[in-house]
Formats: structure tokens, C-alpha cells, sequence
């Protein structure tokens, strides 16, 4: 329970420094830059995961199990073999995608999009995976601190600093402040990590050949889980990049963005829920796996229940930070903090799957919602705006909670729980 609010301290923390980010460069750049800003930052997120191929979920999978039963050498050669894959794989994807900026031309518009995107990949694929491992550790501050916390710190001290120097904000400029911090933070959480698994597993035989293909064989179908799931969960935002101009699209992030405190609990959540169903499932006990499921569920709905509810309160006020033509996106905050209420139900049934093994049923889920909000999402935004948009969103939210119950209870195990938590039940060891 510590470390639950322990993350959930540290994401609310989070929710407010990226709040004030956010605020200070819808202020400092001019509308456009700043939709365009929201657009590169979104394509970055919805695409990171993939040049992770998985290991940052596998990792959850795997590195506990090792850890409770002291087979320190599979966990030094896990974390050395991903590792090795997740920096060889996102330097490809890179190189591809610089390729592809350069054909279309990086002069302005898309091109110049795309490059800012495959600078950016390499250091999100591996922030990605080093997040997952410290999760499947429950290191949840080294996990959420340096890139929840510093880095929008550091993103908006440089961006304040550039604009009093006499700088334009201007999307190429701040794109680099992105991709700059982004680069530090990763470097300091590597090493930090390094140091860590050192102590933890010393020098040992290497890995045998068996061993490398059952972690990639795992690790690969998360790969379209993750990935899919990213798409899904900023496809709102990619399809109004394609039909709105910027400025509405600013409108509709900021929205979204003054109810990032409902969605980081759920993160939160996110981070204590896989190690603690790791754990229960390495013990052999059913029971213990589903006792866990249902609290965290029950945690995660009252939890997101109270701060939608107190984000829908305040939402004029935090709207009228970015600017008066904000308040605009109010309506778009309601529909979305409703889906965020429906999503919360299914509590942390994703986690559960990955922990099963299930990586087939949980693509299957993720390409359902990701089809329900791209089509949804093409055909209400021409007729209703960022509010189609919103929409399409909640009932994707909705979908996905619906196919997580459906699939967890063939496994035998319920996962709608909505009465009040037991204070002393652990959530995590």
C-alpha cells in the first residue's frame, strides 16, 4: 500500500510540472507551433513503444519471477540481452525514419515532423524498456522521477530560458529542448540502473541460446500489444492532427492534458499492479492473484472516480491557463473524464494479462479499441469537431474495458470489483 502512494504521490507531482510545461509553451509559442509541438510530442509517445519490441513489458514478466528465485544470472544476461536489442532496434527505426524525412523534405510540414520523431525514438525505445525494469523490481520512484519529474522540469527551464535569451519558440527549437532532455534523462536513468542490477547480480555464465529466444519470442508479441495500445491511447489526438488545423488540436491536448491527473493514477496503479501479480503468480497461489486483482481494481476506480471529478471542478480554471480560447475544451474534458471513469473499472486487467502470458487475446483487445477509435474518430470529427474526437475516445475506453472482463473471465478470474479497498491489503512487496 506504501508504495502504491508512493506512486501516486509521485505521478500527481508529475500531473502538475507537466500541467505548468504545458502551460508555459501554449504562453511562449504561438498557436500554431504550439498544435504543432502537441502533434510531434503525441507521434512520439504513440510510436516510442515500438522501438522498445516489448522488452519493457517482458521485463515485468520475467525479471521478478528471476529475482524471488535466485537465478541471478538469467537476470543479469535479461536486462544485457534487451538492453542490446532495444538500442540496435531503435537506431534502426532511426535510420529508416530520418530516410523517409529526408525524401519528403525537411525543410517545414511533415518532413520536418518525421525527423523530429526519429531523432527522438532511439532515446523513448530505451526509456521505455529502463522504466519497465525498475517497475518489475519495484524501484517506482527510479522508475517515475527522472522522466515524469526532471525531465519537464528541465524541458521548461530551458524553454524559459531560450525565450528570455530573445529565442523563437518555434517547433524545430523546442523539438530539440524535447529530444535533449530526453537524451539526459535516459543516459543518468541507465547508469543508475547499471549500477543497481550490478550489485544485484554479479559477474556469471552467459546466457544460452534457448534462454535469448524465449525472452524475444515473449517479448515480440508484446511488441504489437504495447504498440497498438500507445496507438490506441493517443489516437484521438493522431486523427485530429490529420483533419484540424493545430490550433484545435492545442485546444483538444490541453483538454486532455487538465485531466492528466485521472490518468496518472491509473499509471500509478500501473506501476505496484504487474510485480504484484508477478509475484502472486511465482508463489503458485490463484487465490492471492485474484484477491489482487479485485483490490486493485477497486483502488484504481475511486482513485480515477475522485480526480476526474476534481479536474471536472477546476476544469475552467486550469483551461484558462493555456488562454482564453482554451476554455473552449471544456466540453471535450467531460466526455473524456466519463471514459476515464469506464476505463477504471476494468482496473489493471491489461497488467494481469501480460503477467498470464495471454500476449494473443491482449493484442486482439488492443486492436479492437484501436479500430473502434480510428473509425469512430474519422467519422464524427468532420462533423463535431474535437468533440467527435472526445467521443470517439470515451467509447473506445469503454470497448476496451468490456473485452479486458470478457477475457480475464475465461481465465477464470473476475476483475470488476467497484466496492470501497481494504486499507491493509499490500499491493506490493
Amino acid at each position: 500500500m506504501l508504495d502504491a502512494a508512493i506512486a501516486i504521490l509521485i505521478r500527481v507531482l508529475s500531473a502538475g510540472l507537466v500541467f505548468a510545461m504545458q502551460v508555459l509553451l501554449a504562453r511562449l509559442m504561438p498557436a500554431d507551433g504550439y498544435g504543432g509541438f502537441v502533434t510531434l510530442w503525441t507521434w512520439m509517445l504513440a510510436l516510442g513503444s515500438f522501438a522498445a519490441l516489448g522488452f519493457a513489458e517482458s521485463s515485468i514478466r520475467f525479471l521478478p519471477r528471476y529475482h524471488v528465485r535466485g537465478r541471478s544470472s538469467a537476470l543479469r544476461n535479461y536486462w544485457r540481452f534487451g538492453l542490446s536489442v532495444v538500442v540496435g532496434a531503435s537506431l534502426v527505426l532511426m535510420l529508416a525514419a530520418i530516410g523517409v524525412a529526408l525524401g519528403i523534405g525537411i525543410s517545414d510540414g511533415p518532413g520536418l515532423m518525421v525527423l523530429l520523431v526519429a531523432l527522438g525514438l532511439p532515446f523513448l525505445g530505451m526509456e521505455y524498456y529502463l522504466e519497465g525494469v525498475a517497475r518489475s523490481f519495484g524501484w517506482f520512484r527510479l522508475a517515475a522521477l527522472p522522466v515524469y519529474v526532471l525531465r519537464p522540469i528541465l524541458i521548461g527551464l530551458i524553454c524559459l530560458a531560450l525565450s528570455a535569451a530573445g529565442v523563437v519558440l518555434s517547433l524545430p527549437v523546442v523539438g530539440g529542448v524535447l529530444i535533449g532532455s530526453m537524451a539526459l534523462v535516459t543516459a543518468m536513468l541507465a547508469l543508475i540502473l547499471a549500477r543497481r542490477l550490478q550489485a544485484l547480480a554479479p559477474e556469471g555464465e552467459s546466457a544460452r541460446p534457448g534462454q535469448k529466444r524465449l525472452w524475444l519470442m515473449a517479448s515480440l508479441p508484446l511488441l504489437l500489444l504495447s504498440g497498438l495500445d500507445d496507438l490506441a491511447g493517443y489516437g484521438d489526438v493522431l486523427v485530429l492532427s490529420l483533419l484540424v488545423e493545430p490550433g484545435a488540436v492545442g485546444i483538444y491536448f490541453a483538454a486532455a492534458r487538465s485531466l492528466a491527473l485521472a490518468g496518472f493514477v491509473a499509471y500509478a496503479m500501473t506501476l505496484v499492479a504487474g510485480r504484484r501479480f508477478a509475484l502472486d503468480l511465482a508463489g503458485k497461489s490463484r487465490a492471492d492473484l485474484q484477491d489482487s486483482i479485485l483490490h486493485n481494481t477497486r483502488l484504481t476506480f475511486w482513485a480515477t472516480l475522485a480526480s476526474v471529478a476534481l479536474a471536472l471542478l477546476a476544469g475552467p480554471f486550469l483551461l484558462g491557463a493555456f488562454g482564453p480560447d482554451f476554455v473552449a475544451g471544456y466540453g471535450v474534458m467531460v466526455v473524456l473524464g466519463l471514459g476515464m471513469v469506464v476505463r477504471a473499472m476494468a482496473g489493471q486487467a491489461g497488467e494481469a494479462l501480460i503477467v498470464l502470458g495471454r500476449q494473443r487475446e491482449g493484442l486482439l483487445v488492443a486492436l479492437i479499441v484501436l479500430v473502434v477509435i480510428a473509425v469512430l474518430a474519422f467519422a464524427l470529427v468532420p462533423s463535431f469537431g474535437i468533440m467527435g474526437a472526445a467521443m470517439a475516445s470515451a467509447a473506445a475506453m469503454g470497448c476496451r474495458s468490456l473485452a479486458l472482463v470478457l477475457v480475464l473471465r475465461r481465465e477464470g478470474l473476475r476483475v470488476v470489483a467497484l466496492g470501497l479497498p481494504r486499507i491493509s491489503r499490500k499491493v506490493a512487496v
